[in-house]
């Protein structure tokens, strides 16, 4: 799955990142778990609670369930646009 990153997390790891995940889906927290385990240096920004996740253009929680196909997008609450 296609992980879009903004911010400064784009910046340091890179504006997009391919995250290795079940076939049949996730919820956010286990994306952030999954994320901090093949991209170590992202761990303290993904436990430090000021990154956000959107599905499809929407603010979601860490219960969410993501569906494959659909676009997630990582930024800090701290992003302007």
């Amino acid at each position: 799955m296609k992980i879009l990153l903004f911010g400064q997390l784009g910046e340091r790891i890179g504006r997009e990142v391919d995250a290795a995940l079940a076939s049949d889906g996730c919820t956010i927290a286990e994306l952030r778990h999954a994320l901090a385990e093949q991209w170590p240096a992202m761990t303290s920004d993904l436990a430090s609670g000021a990154l956000r996740f959107a599905v499809d253009q929407e603010i979601v929680d860490d219960s969410f369930a993501i569906s494959p196909g659909q676009e997630v997008a990582l930024f800090s609450v701290l992003s302007g646009g």
